[in-house]
């Protein structure tokens, strides 16, 4: 007995030095002592303040990522890829400018920094700041950027915020990553920006000052004038760069910079009614609007939602490419919503009415499918809005959605369901047994 007691005590001896070495190693790295609280001036008069907080000052040397890494992949502009897009941001409004550090340094080693980091975000914890501004009386508007650690925006960001009242200011977030959205870290922001009217955010990736000049000017920071620029023959041109955006009642849509497997990713539909949807879309090269086209519209399962990753369902899943092989006049469509529920059921139903809308399409070949989570938003879809559709496929997902009115509108519907799957197989049989012929493939 006394030796198990002895064993017990060293054994609870070695987890308590285990873990005070871990917590030294993790939150304890040297202070950083030549940091202060004085401001970049920009242009004379400006009332707004640029504040970032990047990896890279931190540690030197580094990247700003902690979950994936992100190089500085903007153009024209030196240091880390978020102070980049900071300086661009300053270079187009002539805000002031201020880094946030933190008082302690990161470990250098991106493992220590990658769990810092986590455990901040899970614990929801607020690191010191080695020194801030006063006050932010001067300023009406706060750009604040970051990169993206853990899907999020880092804790830090919430500790300069929270320091502060902003009532009635106006806080605009971007953010940088090389793979991952804005989405998931615009809630947190929204938290701790309490008063505060907090605009559309942005991801700055690839960009130029054209991209980033088009952003600010759809949210209302610059006027179009400011993002005008004069060409040789002394025309004023608009510096819309790459990022084109078409107009309609339902909404616009911002395009998206980089392809993957002939899709072009991360576009955003801005929708008037259901806010803003990314997508990946493959649409022909014969397409030219003089004849009607196929569209095919595919919601993803796991590992296919936006904030896994942009372009995570073309990477992780192939039915947008083998479709490619069905009908070489098919604009493809492969959306990346926020979940597998009701809201992304009603962004899907406005993208394809943007479609619809916008393209030329033969609405006698609208077809779509989902598959796992993305079955079950379809499944709700079809409930919604069988007429937009001509057919449906449903793969390895249990039916969610109304199926009275895709019966009496007779919309074809096909399971792909493994044999041995009794639950869903019940599901499928109980929702639509007595109204038509089921047939598993």
């Amino acid at each position: 007995m006394k030796k198990r007691k002895r064993r017990l005590v060293i054994v609870v001896a070695v987890l308590i030095v285990l873990l005070g070495a871990g917590c030294w190693y993790l939150f304890l790295g040297g202070r950083i002592t030549d940091a202060d609280g004085e401001i970049t001036a920009g242009a004379d008069g400006t009332r707004s303040l640029i504040v970032y907080f990047s990896r890279a000052g931190e540690i030197p040397n580094t990247v700003d990522a902690v979950s994936s890494a992100t190089p500085n992949s903007n153009q024209a502009m030196e240091g880390s890829d978020t102070e980049a897009a900071a300086k661009m941001i300053q270079e187009l409004t002539g805000a002031d400018l201020f880094q946030i550090h933190t008082k302690r340094y990161y470990r250098s080693a991106f493992w220590g920094t990658a769990a810092t980091a986590w455990i901040e975000e899970k614990l929801n914890l607020r690191p010191g700041l080695a020194a801030q501004p006063e006050n932010l009386d001067n300023y009406d508007v706060i750009y604040v950027g970051y990169p993206i650690w853990w899907f999020n925006a880092p804790m830090a960001i919430g500790s300069f915020l929270e320091s502060y009242d902003l009532t009635g200011k106006i806080v605009v977030p971007f953010c940088t990553s090389s793979d991952n959205g804005i989405d998931v870290s615009m809630d947190y922001i929204r938290e701790v920006s309490e008063g505060a009217e907090v605009m559309e955010g942005y991801r700055v990736h690839n960009s130029g000052l054209e991209d980033v000049a088009a952003w600010l000017t759809r949210i209302g920071m610059l006027t179009q004038t400011d993002g005008l620029k004069d060409t040789d023959d002394g025309q004023a041109e608009e510096n819309v760069g790459s990022v084109k955006q078409e107009e309609s009642a339902l909404g616009h849509v911002t395009e998206g910079t980089e392809e993957y497997r002939s899709f072009l990713i991360d576009n955003v539909f801005h929708s008037v009614n259901e806010g803003d949807i990314h997508y990946n879309v493959y649409i022909p090269e014969s397409y030219d609007g003089s004849i009607p086209y196929a569209l095919y519209v595919t919601l993803p399962g796991y590992e296919g939602l936006y904030f896994q990753g942009i372009a995570a369902n073309l990477r992780s899943e192939e039915f947008g490419f083998e479709a490619l092989e069905y009908n070489s006049e098919m604009i493809i469509v492969a959306p990346q919503l926020g979940d597998w529920g009701e809201n992304s059921a009603d962004q899907t139903i406005a993208l394809v009415e943007y479609f619809l809308k916008q393209y030329n399409v033969d609405p006698s070949k609208v077809y779509g499918s989902g598959f796992s989570g993305g079955g079950e938003t379809m499944s709700i879809v079809m409930g919604k809005r069988p007429d937009l559709f001509t057919a449906y496929l449903q793969v390895s997902s249990q039916w969610d959605g109304e199926y009275e009115t895709v019966v009496s509108r007779r919309l074809p519907v096909y399971f792909a369901i493994g044999r041995n799957d009794l639950l869903f197989l019940w599901k499928v049989e109980r929702c639509f047994c007595g109204y038509g012929e089921i047939r598993l493939i």
